[in-house]
C-alpha cells in the first residue's frame, strides 16, 4: 500500500528557534506526535508502507 512522507522542520526554542530538518521523511501522524515541528507540505513522497520503521520513518538519500 502506497503512503505519503512528508519531510519537516524541528524548531530548537532554547537555542534562538533555530530550525533542523532531520534526514528523513516521516508519515503526518509521526510528525504530529513531535513537539515543535512543522510540516513541508510541498516536499513529500508517496512509498510503499512496508519500506518504513516502525515510527513511520524512511531515509531517503539525496543525489
Amino acid at each position: 500500500m502506497k503512503i505519503t512522507v512528508y519531510r519537516y522542520k524541528v524548531y530548537d526554542y532554547q537555542h534562538d528557534d533555530h530550525a533542523y530538518i532531520p534526514p528523513h521523511y516521516a508519515t503526518r501522524d509521526y510528525i504530529e506526535q513531535l513537539e515543535g515541528t512543522t510540516i513541508i507540505e510541498y516536499d513529500h513522497l508517496e512509498v510503499d508502507e512496508s519500506d518504513l520503521d516502525a515510527l513511520g520513518r524512511i531515509i531517503v538519500k539525496e543525489g
